[in-house]
């Protein structure tokens, strides 16, 4: 690595003023209401005859000019002129820059002959400040003829009688560049206001403006002050847009910080990645946002260019012998410059430190793509080499070596692998990076003993992280790749990491939809597991797979043998993880419900003993244990679990985990009437996919935001969520949860194929829903099948209080001993009088209370009341209670009735 002999030119020429983008949008005034009725009040109040002054002042970005453009458009609609000017740019240096650029092309039309009515001695001072006049002086113009007095009065007299008959509006723009000629003319017409209606408006960067123009505004009286501060998150969501992705919103604020032109800059580039979540690449921005800072960097000194352009090279935090050494400066030419800097608002001062940052990475992205290529490399290297200002961290010293070490360099490969590793958590994209730039640098010697490569361990490891940082980046098919080289190298049979491996790229390949792949690939790596503990792994992981896929019957096998294993070998994580899947997979293939209760009370009992920090390793087990209590009807234990499961699996980089959890969390909040809540995780788990780079979960979650809406009543949300959900992505029990999500959202929503299915039902649209038995079966052939749209019966008669009812009773299809037959049997023989009035005539079941219509469920399945006592966690007088309330709502004597009401299509008199 060596650097450059000489230095290369930071910039490649001449300043370069900014132009105005024709594509750029117009930023809408919104969050800007109060600035808005004040800017209409300083307007019509011109109409009493007074003169008025409105400051408006901000950060770059926060709207100026877009009020400034208001101050106009209100002036025109009241039929008043308005003069816009801002200063020239930097290579023009013209005196009274701004106010020329105002006045100066409409003078000869504006003024007309009421320029000739002024004294000679004014005409001359006015023709030497604006260049449209100079051929009307009377005489060649002394040189003091512009002092800035001069000008000053002469320019507020030429006010005057341009607002002798209609009122007047002066509108300058970016003051913080004007200059000293403007400043003066500006200062002097506050302290001595024109004697007529004329409006000053101007606005400026507060950090960046004179020191005149500050203490003038501050004293002056009548002045209109608008300072402007960054945007509310609610006020951001509507400059958006409509086209902007629900789920990007969030981090385009959080990005942005709040200011519209960052924000309006980020959602620009939006499809290069998620805002803000790391600097992987220093990304482009967009060329209005360039164009704009290439005009503010054009106006420091060669050397101000210098030391920016190394400042971006860098990165924050800056420190001033660091930026000397990588500019080739000296360390006082170093400091001026960033003073310099610093004072046109580019760095700023790291309050409490020594040390300095750009005002917004978008400012450091933009000038870093201003450096020409070859000046950008050389600066790079010296940064690697630099010892000076505590920047020799493994983290500091990454970014300038991926650009700049050579093949071989194994220290750099160590140093690599290690800011990885330090960053991975927070900044995934750019730990998959750093080891990505790491693998191409070591190199294939084959010096082992047998002309192996002597780095495969280091090579493995390396692709193992990568693979990793890939999944927590969301860049799926690039992490399942490197897991294939990984497990590649790794010779079979050879057990821990490899069956690691197997069960991360068997992960990844179900996700991409490549599910047979996936099967094949774990059916190898059983068939040749040397260790239990291994065996113990990919057992669960091919569980996984199956329930995931839509065969939970096939799950059971493997999760009973994961739970078996683990339990001898004392792995408690996985068995809590096994133990929940196994929960599921008998409910969702019809296995008798009591082992499905066993197994999630042993799960829910393991995992509450273990503290979060051990979670992270397998971030699996509170998902699975959340979801068994989310079939089992237990929504309030769900939500305990499932919130343990988000913080471990963000902890993980598992945004998948993330996402499932709150999706099945939304549902268990849905059913215990927790709506904001509910919405609130609809909204994180948009983060989650997107994070994830996963359709499937995007589809996930928009039946989550299905739910939310049909619950709320909001039926345009509703409707958008609907249109935006298409065809489900999602297989498998996740699917079938997200199936049936919609499938109330569309019921809510109308849907006429919805409504038509119901009308074509025996039963009439009333009671859409076939008999116990018979649902069973096809709610299990359509789990089978991946159809799904069918899985819940509660949500469509409103049975239940959400979706996790009819899943418990719907899933038990294909049993062979189902427990309900001689009940439901015995109910269809029964005569229409035996226990009550005709089912038609008796109340709806919709009248039970959520814990009433679960007790009637298990007496529909016929338990006992001391069984149902048992299974519920309560005493049996509770049960009896509940049960006497049941009979009464419904209208019958005996637990039959309570059977035939919830099971039997209702009859019709003749």
């Amino acid at each position: 690595m060596s650097v450059p002999p000489r230095r290369y030119p930071a910039f490649d020429g001449t300043p370069v003023a900014a132009a105005t983008d024709p594509h750029r949008p117009v930023s809408p005034l919104i969050g800007r209401e109060s600035q808005r009725r004040e800017i209409e009040a300083a307007v019509h109040g011109l109409s009493q005859g007074r003169p008025a002054f409105l400051e408006i002042s901000g950060d770059p970005g926060t709207g100026k000019t877009a009020l400034l453009a208001e101050v106009t458009r209100v002036a025109r609609v009241a039929g008043i002129d308005a003069f816009n000017g801002r200063p020239q740019p930097v290579d023009g240096d013209l005196p009274f820059g701004a106010i020329v650029d105002a006045l100066d092309g409409r003078l000869p039309v504006a003024g007309g002959e009421r320029l000739d009515r002024l004294p000679a001695a004014q005409r001359d001072v006015l023709a030497a400040v604006f260049p449209s006049l100079a051929a009307d002086a009377s005489a060649p113009s002394p040189p003091d003829i512009a002092a800035p007095y001069r000008a000053a009065h002469a320019v507020r007299v030429l006010l005057e009688d341009l607002a002798s008959s209609l009122p007047v509006v002066l509108v300058l723009d970016d003051l913080q560049h004007a200059d000293a000629g403007t400043v003066d003319v500006v200062c002097r017409l506050m302290c001595t206001p024109p004697r007529a209606p004329v409006l000053l408006a101007f606005a400026h960067r507060h950090r960046q403006v004179s020191p005149r123009l500050r203490a003038t505004v501050d004293t002056a009286r009548e002045v209109t002050r608008l300072h402007l501060e960054t945007l509310a998150e609610s006020h951001a969501g509507a400059l958006m847009g409509e086209d902007t992705p629900a789920h990007a919103r969030g981090e385009l604020y959080r990005a942005s910080e709040g200011n519209p032109g960052y924000l309006r800059a980020l959602a620009d580039v939006l499809e290069q990645g998620p805002p803000g979540i790391d600097e992987a690449d220093i990304a482009p921005v967009p060329p209005w946002f360039a164009s704009a800072m290439a005009a503010e960097v054009a106006r420091l000194s060669a050397v101000g260019r210098l030391v920016v352009a190394a400042c971006a090279v860098l990165g924050d935090p800056l420190t001033v012998p660091s930026v000397a050494a990588v500019a080739e400066v000296g360390e006082q030419d170093a400091y001026s410059a960033i003073d310099e800097i610093a004072s046109h608002d580019l760095i700023r001062l790291v309050a409490g430190t020594g040390r300095f940052g750009f005002r917004h990475p978008l400012v450091r992205r933009a000038v870093y793509h201003n450096v020409s290529p070859g000046w950008r490399l050389g600066a790079h290297a010296r940064a690697a080499q630099s010892p000076s200002g505590g920047r020799a961290s493994a983290v500091g010293t990454a970014p300038h070596l991926t650009r700049v070490a050579t093949p071989g360099d194994r220290a750099a490969v160590a140093l690599l692998a290690a800011a990885a590793d330090e960053v991975e958590t927070a900044r995934p994209r750019q730990a998959a990076q750093w080891r990505r730039a790491a693998l191409e640098l070591l190199p294939y010697d084959g010096t082992g003993p047998d002309g192996e490569d002597e780095h495969t361990d280091v090579r493995t490891g390396l692709l193992l992280a990568l693979g990793r940082a890939c999944e927590a980046a969301g860049q799926l098919r690039q992490g399942c790749d490197a897991l294939a080289e990984a497990l590649r190298l790794i010779p079979p049979g050879a057990g821990g990491r490899r069956a690691a491996v197997a069960t991360g790229q068997a992960r990844l390949l179900h996700d991409l939809g490549r599910s047979g792949e996936a099967r094949a690939l774990l059916r190898a790596e059983l068939a040749h597991a040397p260790a239990e503990a291994d065996r113990a792994v990919l057992s669960f992981e091919r569980a996984r797979l199956e329930v995931s896929s839509g065969s939970p019957a096939a799950a059971c096998a493997d999760a009973a043998q994961a739970v078996h294993i683990a339990d001898r070998l004392g792995l408690r994580l996985l068995g809590c993880a096994a133990r929940g899947m196994l929960a599921v997979s008998a409910v969702l293939s019809g296995s008798p419900s009591a082992d499905g209760f066993a197994d999630y009370s042993r799960a829910a009992a393991d995992l509450d003993v273990l503290p979060d920090e051990e979670l992270a390793a397998l971030p699996d087990a509170p998902l699975w244990i959340g979801w068994a209590a989310l079939v089992l009807e237990r929504p309030h234990e769900a939500v305990r679990h499932l919130d343990r499961a988000v913080a471990a699996g963000r902890s993980a980089g598992r945004h998948a985990v993330v996402c499932h959890a709150l999706v099945a969390r939304v549902a268990a909040l849905c059913a215990t009437d927790r709506l904001t809540t509910a919405e609130e995780s609809a909204d994180e788990a948009g983060r989650a996919a997107w994070l994830s780079g996963s359709a499937a979960l995007h589809s996930s979650v928009l039946a989550a935001r299905c739910l939310v809406a049909a619950r709320t009543g909001d039926l345009d949300a509703l409707r958008g969520h609907l249109a935006a959900y298409g065809t489900p992505v999602e297989q498998g029990w996740p699917g079938a949860l997200a199936a049936e999500m919609v499938a109330e959202a569309r019921r809510a929503a109308g849907d006429p194929e919805v409504a038509a299915a119901a009308k074509a039902s025996p039963g009439g649209p009333e009671q859409a829903v076939p008999s116990g038995a018979a649902t069973r079966r096809t709610l299990s052939a359509d789990l089978t099948a991946g159809i799904t749209t069918g899985i819940t019966t509660g949500i469509t008669t409103g049975i239940t209080t959400g979706i996790t009812v009819g899943i418990t009773v719907g899933v038990t299809a294909g049993t062979t001993a189902d427990p309900t037959v001689p009940v439901i049997e015995s109910a269809a023989a029964d005569p229409p009088g035996a226990s009550g009035p005709p089912v038609a005539d008796r109340p709806s079941a919709a009248s039970l209370t959520a814990r009433e219509r679960q007790i009637a469920r298990l007496v529909s399945e016929g338990l006992k009341n001391r069984e149902i006592a048992e299974r519920l966690y309560v005493t049996q007088k509770t049960v009896e209670m509940h049960l006497s309330r049941i009979f009464a709502k419904l209208g019958v004597s005996n637990r039959v009735g309570v059977a035939r009401t919830l099971y039997a299509t209702p009859t019709t008199s003749h």
